[in-house]
């Protein structure tokens, strides 16, 4: 079944702090409320996330920023998405400190990713169809421009093609480089060659400004039970949103489409298309396109993260039909 942590290594090491450190670090923003108990939460791959837990039993997620500029982006995405999309609220926010962090709504519930192996089929369709309808209404956002932004929306580089601006940044990273030198020099070439060939695809992909999150998938929404039925309860980590077409957010989804249950990517589309006018007919194709600048993403990391390199190395290789 599928295990993100046997495909991704974190990408920032977790920031250890004691009880002490944490209620100092929270206590002007509780309105004098104690912390009866502090936990680590685990599954995210970048910033740490601590648990606390306050005497009238609301709990908190205090969550450290390992790169602060993007901890700002995800803090406005997730105030601007709020009310359409299941995200936690924005309780505070403090920058100016030694460690910069946010405090947010604790969302109950289990991580979709480990769920997966335990639910009924008829529990698994629903949740799948639920997680299709809600990247829909993410897509429903129209950011008015294409690129990454800023915690202010300024976007820096801004594409004035989105399938085009991705194109140029695939071919520059398999042309030389960390990436090219990753692949290796047979599969780089292949690689060029297949993005090459599918040049046409990448700039004839509708330039849509659409808000989308960049790392929708399993271990980043949460589900739980309500009454007998399970339901969606929330997605998480945005500190990649930015602005493009759908079908990036749609290949993310679906790149280990082959180790999903029976069913649970023809229902998530499904609920996507629910409220949708429907999509290209070279959809699937166009979505592990766009997909493929994830995995260089990856490979040009600074850090050695041989997991994640696998992991890229794998998909490139079987996108490409490399041998």
């Amino acid at each position: 079944m599928l295990d993100y942590n046997t495909k991704f290594d974190r990408r920032e090491s977790t920031t250890i702090l004691d009880e002490a450190e944490i209620r100092g670090l929270v206590r002007s923003h509780l309105g004098g409320s104690e912390i009866e108990s502090v936990s680590v939460l685990t599954g995210g791959f970048v910033n740490s996330n601590y648990r606390l837990v306050l005497p009238d039993r609301r709990s908190l997620v205090l969550r450290i920023a390992a790169r602060p500029g993007a901890l700002k982006k995800e803090l406005r995405v997730l105030k601007h998405v709020q009310g359409a999309v299941p995200v936690p609220a924005v309780v505070a926010e403090d920058f100016y400190g030694p460690r910069p962090f946010a405090l947010l709504e604790f969302i109950e519930g289990t991580l979709l990713s480990d769920g997966l192996g335990s639910l009924p089929a008829v529990d698994l369709t629903r949740v799948a169809f639920e997680t299709g309808g809600s990247l829909h209404a993410i897509h429903s956002f129209d950011l008015g421009r294409a690129g990454w932004f800023d915690e202010n929306f300024v976007f820096d580089p801004t594409f004035e093609n989105f399938g085009g601006g991705l194109y140029e940044y695939i071919c520059s990273n398999l042309v030389s480089g960390r990436v090219r030198e990753r692949l290796g020099e047979n599969l780089a070439a292949c690689a060029l060659e297949y993005v090459q060939a599918n040049r046409d695809a990448y700039w004839s992909i509708p330039n849509s400004t659409r808000l989308i999150h960049c790392d929708y998938n399993l271990k980043n929404i949460l589900i739980r039970k309500a009454g007998s039925v399970w339901k969606l309860a929330g997605v998480l980590d945005w500190e990649f949103a930015m602005a493009g077409s759908p079908l990036v957010d749609i290949g993310n989804f679906l790149r280990f489409e082959d180790e999903l249950p029976p069913g649970f990517s023809k229902a998530f589309i499904k609920g996507y298309l629910s409220n949708s006018i429907g999509f290209p007919d070279n959809w699937r194709g166009v979505a592990r396109l766009l997909d493929l600048a994830a995995m260089i993403n990856f490979l040009d990391s600074e850090e050695e993260t041989p997991k994640s390199f696998r992991t890229a190395v794998s998909l490139i290789a079987k996108t490409v039909g490399a041998r």
